[in-house]
């Protein structure tokens, strides 16, 4: 059976903050060195730093990491530029692997897709959960999504989320395969018959006004909308004259596609949000999945009460399926994994309303008043099953829960 453990810390040396993420997890006794180390690390740390610091502490175990916005981990959440979370994975070899590709991009994002599945099917052919990890922007996760599933079935449950930085959208970075990489994605596969998983997704975000139509598409980017420029038809909608506003509106709320009925009803919200990046210099808005033309877009509004409400209710949805697939009366999570949008972080909420909503979470599946191992981040969007399909999604809250 896997053993799962965690821990986050803010410390500025990577070097330190390895020690202190075993002294945490191991409290003192000798720490296995037989496995699988997934990071986590706002862009104060380099991945490669933190690598090298575990092999030289821990020499049989592998590490995979991304960069990120900020972390969360059983100690709450934190977006200090010198935050770093982490979880280990131990256990038979059969039972769990990782693999790693470079040079991802959106415009081979079915290939390179191919290829990551292909490579961890070849390591783990019976994996029931992928935690998957894509670049921060220029990626097209629905093709990745599409060519997991097409190597292992659509039966896979896959989670996960897109790397970032520190809200600039600049420089992401991922380390697998004993290397960083700003253009890397990896993998991560389960095979532990005795675990079961649960997993859902929220956002709690209100379209409003008519909708806009895509009338002209080119791969990820939007090129029209209304038949005209999809940049300048956004920035009047929102009303952005400088790239600050823009900012401000992309923070407030998303653009948002129809969703069909039996996954609304699922979802509790009508709408999936999508983070358009608006390009001036084309034009175009980019997306991080591939778009259509004739779908309607609209325009969404941040709900402080429906985030928190949906925020509940997916809680209780999550403990009762839990309750009525495990043999103990007690909801007793072996690790809980979590993706949150960056914009849901310290852009979006104060540091009061942000620890109300992990204090939530957390305490939906502690018991006794401990929390399982839990393992974070604040990325550019978030691989989430909906409604028994696997999804990628932006702006959302997303919780895979395993347990036995």
């Amino acid at each position: 059976m896997l053993k799962f453990n965690s821990a986050s810390v803010r410390i500025a040396d990577s070097s330190r903050a390895v020690d202190e993420c075993i002294a945490i997890m191991y409290g003192g006794k000798e720490p296995e060195d037989d496995g699988l180390w997934i990071v986590n690390a706002v862009i104060g740390h380099k991945l490669d730093k933190i690598a090298a610091a575990v092999k030289e502490r821990l020499p049989k175990t592998a590490v995979v990491g991304s960069s990120c916005g900020g972390v969360i981990g059983r100690e709450g959440a934190g977006e200090a530029m010198t935050h770093i979370a982490v979880m280990s994975v131990s256990g038979p070899r059969d039972e769990y692997a990782w693999f790693g590709v470079d040079d991802f991009h959106a415009a081979n994002a079915r290939e390179k897709g191919l290829e990551l599945a292909r490579g961890l099917y070849g390591k783990l052919p019976g994996a029931s959960v992928v935690y998957l990890l894509s670049p921060g922007l220029d990626s097209c996760n629905d093709e990745l999504v599409a060519s997991f599933e097409e190597v292992f079935g659509d039966q896979v449950i896959i989670f996960g989320g897109a790397s970032s930085d520190n809200y600039k959208a600049l420089t992401m970075s991922q380390y697998t395969g004993d290397k960083a990489s700003v253009y890397g994605a990896w993998a991560v596969g389960f095979s532990d018959k005795t675990l079961k998983a649960s997993a859902k997704a929220t956002h709690g975000f209100k379209a409003f006004g008519d909708p806009m139509t895509i009338t002209k598409a080119d791969h990820n980017q939007i090129v029209e909308l209304d038949g005209q420029p999809a940049w300048a038809t956004y920035s009047q909608r929102v009303g952005a004259v400088s790239k600050e506003d823009m900012r401000n509106a992309l923070v407030t709320g998303g653009i948002a596609f129809d969703l069909p009925p039996d996954l609304a009803e699922d979802y509790g919200n009508k709408h999936l949000l999508r983070l358009g990046l608006p390009r001036e210099d084309t034009g175009r808005l980019w997306l991080s999945v591939s778009v259509r033309e004739g779908d309607p877009v609209y325009m969404t509004v941040r709900d402080e009460e429906l985030i928190f409400s949906e925020q509940k209710k997916t809680l209780e949805l999550l403990r009762k399926e839990i309750a009525a697939n495990s043999k103990d009366e007690k909801i007793n999570p072996v690790a809980v994994f979590q993706t949150d949008c960056l914009l849901r972080g310290r852009t979006l909420f104060d540091k009061v309303i942000k620890d109300e909503i992990i204090a939530m979470m957390q305490n939906a599946f502690s018991n006794d008043g401990e929390t399982p191992p839990w393992l974070g981040m604040y990325g550019f969007g978030e691989f989430c099953p909906l409604g028994g399909r696997n999804l990628f999604h932006t702006y959302t809250t997303s919780l895979l829960v395993l347990y036995r």
